[in-house]
């Protein structure tokens, strides 16, 4: 399917590292493993704090940085929102669960089940900015924010929509560390959480400092589609400057073999830790150096769950 270009004139993200900040100011997690959490903003710039205090750290975080990003761009409401999570509003449903343990499934609140469905952010989001155009929610484990990214895409290539707030996030609660640290190769990561938003556009502009020019996915033997998802952009692997990858810096040469040595490369998930939906992180990280470049750059985004591949192109080439 055919997708239209998306620019980026807005990004942000709530993470390990300090609220709303960008990649020259990250710090690396200390990489013994453990659980990391988010270094939440003042929730009271964005939310009201008789409305905050009802609602889970997801949904404060996916309201705060939705509402951060469109304060920081010349539009008041976007035209569609579409967000992505690898386990939605997860405190939520284990909230809902234990009640009904707790009280024999019977006399439940239902506002824990209402709240604990993965369209939850997306939802809230729209009320929140006004926004009464398409809302879509894509849950698809590690790969959630392409899935976001791929419809953003199609929208802007059917003409559905001229500006899309796109909104990618997870949480890590108690009892889902507790189930990951059991797996032996999660016991040496930092495992956390995040929130990141990007206000995206289908046309050029000024305002826009980064293009999205596009995605792909992948399985198994993946140097072949590479190279042809290169080639059907018109590109060799002398275009690309800098590869992004989604492994840690101690074994993403070993995973990543078939980009080429000489390619220049930096990881993101020592500044964010692991979780499902981190690429969204990366991609934040990579349109943040571009925003900052004062030469003209494309970065390929490669993020790796097994055998399945993503690949994402953007550059600061936004004049056509």
């Amino acid at each position: 399917m055919k997708r239209g270009k998306a620019y980026i004139i807005s990004a942000a993200a709530i993470s390990a590292q300090e609220p709303f900040k960008g990649v020259n100011s990250f710090e690396a997690l200390p990489m013994e493993g453990g659980r990391v959490l988010c270094k939440d903003p003042d929730f009271k710039q964005f939310i009201p704090p008789m409305e905050a205090r009802r609602m889970s750290s997801i949904l404060k975080r996916t309201l705060a940085v939705s509402k951060y990003v469109m304060e920081n761009s010349p539009l008041k409401s976007p035209d569609a929102i579409i967000s992505g999570t690898g386990n939605g509003c997860v405190g939520d449903t284990e909230s809902f669960l234990l009640k009904m343990i707790d009280e024999g499934e019977s006399m439940l609140n239902p506002s824990k089940f209402i709240c604990s469905t993965p369209n939850t952010c997306a939802s809230q989001i729209a009320i929140a900015l006004g926004c009464n155009g398409f809302n879509s929610t894509h849950v698809n484990d590690i790969f959630s924010m392409e899935g976001a990214l791929t419809d953003s895409m199609m929208r802007f290539e059917w003409g559905d929509a001229s500006s899309i707030l796109m909104v990618v996030a997870d949480q890590m609660t108690d009892a889902l560390y507790k189930m990951l640290s059991f797996i032996p190769k999660l016991s040496s990561i930092p495992l956390s959480e995040g929130a990141t938003a990007f206000l995206l556009e289908n046309k050029p502009s000024e305002r826009a400092f980064a293009v999205i020019e596009d995605t792909v996915q992948l399985r198994g033997e993946v140097s072949e589609g590479l190279n042809n998802f290169l080639s059907s952009n018109n590109l060799t692997w002398n275009d690309i400057d800098l590869v992004m990858t989604s492994d840690f810096p101690n074994t993403e040469r070993e995973n990543f073999s078939f980009i080429p040595k000489e390619k220049e490369r930096l990881t993101y998930k020592q500044w964010c830790g692991e979780y499902l939906s981190a690429s969204a992180f990366g991609l934040f990280c990579c349109s943040d150096i571009l925003k900052n470049s004062a030469a003209q750059k494309r970065i390929l985004l490669a993020v790796r769950s097994g055998a399945n591949y993503s690949f994402t192109l953007i550059s600061n080439l936004c004049t056509n």
